[in-house]
């Protein structure tokens, strides 16, 4: 069996870790309201469902890649942050470190190990959730999970229940056949991914999923957007990845449109809509809508690298920790 496929499965594992991380420092840190998150590829990713987390309860929150951070910064709002929270699972990549010395403020450090990022941070949280694998997995989600306890006990508001976080991944995870029957179905070549507020960078990160373990072209893009253009790409050898919190009429719209022009659609979300493919997750607080999201794209991802027998543990021309 694949190390990605294990570490997938760690999910609920992963949940509780995450609490354990989130306890040992909530009597150390108290976040502020003006915060600044960076990361690389899905650390970016992750950063944005940060920002959007941060903004959501009342704070402030930005995400910028490291080498914008580094290099190209006077083109971006940044004004003037009271934390940078900068996240890497290995703790080593070169452009994170860089972006660590960019402004004199308080650092938090965010990875899975005591590394150069959690001592040259003020703070550090770390999650303990090593991975194998090249591509992150379950270790975005807790990093995720760990650091949204923190923000919520920051600004005066009660945690999650972590136990029953990690039963709703489990539950997530009984999918994994149905997702396994719909590769093995549909012959795809091409994916597109839509989601809206929070669930618009869990799309990003699905795409990347999709080309670092599949090597398979894959796009995503805010959920309605797609329909100013971008949506000439899909055809009958198209699969549309609808990730829905809320939906409404515009959703249903949306898949008759993208089935008009042959594409078949799968639903992840409270209702079907019309859709071909659907996975039923179980209404939540639309913040832990990446918990339980997270898990069936990557899954879906790594059952279409080994349907084009690919090695989702080391794609090609990736490393594990990017390093200059």
């Amino acid at each position: 069996m694949h190390a990605t496929l294990k570490e997938i499965r760690k999910t609920p594992e992963g949940i509780l870790k995450a609490q354990e991380a989130f306890e040992r420092i909530k009597e150390e840190v108290t976040l502020p309201r003006n915060i600044l998150y960076t990361g690389c590829g899905s650390s970016h990713f992750l950063s944005q469902l940060l920002a959007m987390a941060t903004n959501a309860l009342g704070g402030k929150g930005i995400a910028l890649p490291c080498s914008e951070l580094v290099y190209s910064r006077n083109y971006y709002a940044i004004n003037s942050p009271e934390l940078i929270v900068a996240i890497s699972r290995s703790g080593e990549t070169t452009e994170v470190l860089k972006a660590m010395d960019v402004l004199n403020v308080k650092k938090l450090g965010l990875t899975a190990y005591e590394s150069a990022l959690s001592k040259k941070a003020d703070y550090a949280l770390i999650v303990d959730t090593p991975e194998d694998s090249v591509v992150m997995t379950h270790s975005f989600t807790a990093f995720y999970f760990s650091y949204l306890q923190l923000l919520r006990e920051s600004y005066g508001l009660q945690a999650f229940n972590a136990e029953e976080v990690s039963r709703l991944t489990r539950d997530v995870l009984k999918n994994e056949g149905y997702i396994r029957e719909l590769v093995d179905e549909f012959e795809f070549s091409n994916v597109i991914f839509l989601g809206s507020g929070i669930l618009y960078p869990v799309a990003l990160e699905a795409m990347l999923k999709m080309k670092e373990m599949a090597i398979f072209w894959s796009e995503a893009y805010p959920m309605f957007e797609v329909r100013h253009g971008f949506k000439s790409i899909a055809d009958d050898n198209s699969l549309v990845v609808m990730l829905v919190s809320d939906p409404f009429e515009w959703h249903e719209k949306l898949v008759r449109e993208f089935q008009g022009q042959g594409a078949k659609v799968m639903v992840v979300g409270e209702k079907e809509l019309g859709s071909e493919y659907y996975l039923q997750v179980a209404k939540v607080d639309e913040l832990l809508m990446p918990v339980v999201t997270l898990p069936i794209i990557q899954l879906l991802a790594y059952y279409k690298a080994v349907k084009r027998g690919m090695n989702p543990d080391n794609p090609r021309f990736l490393e594990k920790v990017v390093r200059w």
